[in-house]
């Protein structure tokens, strides 16, 4: 039933959206003539505009050359825009089955995994980029198949499609070194523990390390020093004995790693190849620092995760302050407010490109003083600590610090507050979380996730301007 209420709504909107808008908007003036070009055979010729490698023009290519075995062209602006649902239906069984696998399957009934799957599916900002051909449906179907394909244990091949992820997107090289710390994690993990090794992999829910216990003892064999913090000493132990182990193990290792060390490998030469990190227009995508996105990034979570994630517990839990909460709090803060001083970024596009949603937050929120950019401190601490409490009720330590790890490598350098570089960070964060037993939150999550979904598409297609620079050119509001 879910499955078959996803198809429906990617059919119905895609109905709309292409007689709406027959030709090519946006990115698509640069994505849709290359992938015509491609099908036409011609493989050398490359806008300078695009950014991305080629992937989506080839997998176009491939159902375009299908097309014509039957006489069907399949390389129209509707039929490439088409590709993109194709991705969109793989998801959801890519989520279907990460739920499913990552959860507790005795207190996760079918029905309750395929409607929070269908849920993640129509998450607004994902969703909606199904129906324009653009990088990101194809982008993120196989970073988390890379994924899946991880936990269940078929190594070889998720190493084959992270590398095929990285011709969608570069930037998703920080996944697949995430993906193969954990086919590392795991390798050790089922490696039998003899009774005299006590050096076997340290790798605790992040909800236990609270106390040291003989931790700290422990600790100190490994790297010889006389004093640390308990919290510190469980930390560093855990990353110790990673590395310690991946050495001490890495022929066991090795055959598991080796397609995400051909990935790794390959992306490093494109990078001496291209001479940097983006493929084209690199006035516009220049890295930086910008550390307020991991800010932006979260508060955006706590927002669409709410359904699932908020409680009036948590929230009461976090207001029992204590010395120990109360310093940690002033020192998250004074290190917010040093970060928000001196990295704080308006790109050119966020301040003069009113298509889009964050024009409009930063226009009528951040731009109203320039105060507020710190008065929202405190709501950014609070939604870290849920958000990172939240995720670490679920997984390891190590796989918490990969997470955090990835987002500062895929967020900081960007200088654009876009929310469609908050996909896979977000999916990848809901996977984790457990399809709740109360199904009123889940249907509670789809009503919210649609309604935002209509009113978007509402917009993009009934709500059009001009620009005064630009009078004959039809302007459209969209993520």
């Amino acid at each position: 039933m879910a499955f078959i209420l996803h198809v429906a709504n990617l059919l119905f909107t895609s109905q709309l959206v292409n007689p709406h808008v027959p030709q090519p908007y946006m990115d698509e003036i640069f994505h849709i003539p290359q992938a015509q070009q491609y099908c036409g055979g011609d493989y050398l010729t490359w806008d300078p505009k695009l950014t991305t490698p080629p992937g989506l023009y080839l997998i176009s290519n491939v159902i375009a050359y299908v097309g014509s075995l039957f006489h069907v062209d399949l390389c129209t602006v509707n039929a490439l825009r088409f590709t993109n649902i194709l991705f969109s239906i793989g998801l959801y069984f890519v989520l279907v089955s990460l739920i499913s696998t990552l959860s507790n399957k005795t207190t996760s009934s079918s029905w309750q995994t395929s409607l929070y799957a269908l849920s993640m599916s129509w998450f607004p900002v994902g969703f909606f980029f199904n129906f324009v051909y653009y990088t990101d449906p194809g982008s993120t179907f196989f970073v988390l198949s890379c994924y899946l394909l991880v936990k269940k244990k078929h190594y070889f091949l998720a190493g084959i499609v992270g590398l095929i992820s990285l011709t969608f997107r570069q930037t998703n090289v920080i996944w697949v070194c995430l993906f193969m710390m954990i086919v590392i994690i795991d390798t050790l993990s089922a490696i039998p523990k003899k009774k005299e090794d006590a050096k076997g992999l340290y790798n605790p829910r992040c909800s236990t390390i609270t106390h040291p216990g003989n931790v700290l003892q422990e600790f100190l064999y490994y790297l010889r020093i006389n004093q640390f913090f308990s919290l510190s000493a469980q930390v560093m132990k855990s990353i110790t004995s990673l590395l310690l182990n991946t050495l001490q193990h890495f022929m066991i290792v090795l055959p598991n790693i080796v397609t995400f060390l051909v990935a790794i490998i390959s992306f490093a030469g494109f990078l001496v190849w291209n001479g940097g990190i983006v493929l084209g227009d690199r006035s516009n995508h220049m890295a930086g620092l910008h550390f307020p996105q991991l800010f932006y990034y979260t508060s955006f979570l706590s927002f669409f995760a709410s359904p699932w994630t908020f409680s009036m517990h948590a929230m009461t839990n976090l207001l029992q302050l204590n010395i120990k909460r109360t310093l940690i709090g002033i020192v998250s803060a004074m290190v917010t407010l040093a970060l928000i001083h001196r990295y704080t970024y308006e790109h050119p596009f966020l301040l003069s490109d009113n298509r889009h949603y964050t024009f409009y937050i930063w226009k009528r929120i951040y731009k109203r003083h320039w105060t507020v950019r710190y008065l929202l401190t405190p709501a950014y601490y609070v939604s870290g600590i849920l958000n990172l409490s939240t995720f670490a009720q679920h997984t390891s330590f190590l796989v918490s610090l990969g997470y955090l790890f990835a987002l500062v490598l895929t967020l900081v350098p960007s200088p654009l507050l876009e929310f469609r570089y908050f996909i896979i960070p977000f999916l990848f964060f809901m996977v984790h979380i457990p399809p709740p037993t109360q199904i009123s939150r889940t249907l509670l999550g789809l009503a919210l996730y649609l309604v935002i979904h209509v009113v978007t598409i509402y917009l993009f297609l009934y709500k059009p301007f001009t620009w005064p620079n630009e009078p004959n050119a039809t302007q459209r509001f969209m993520w």
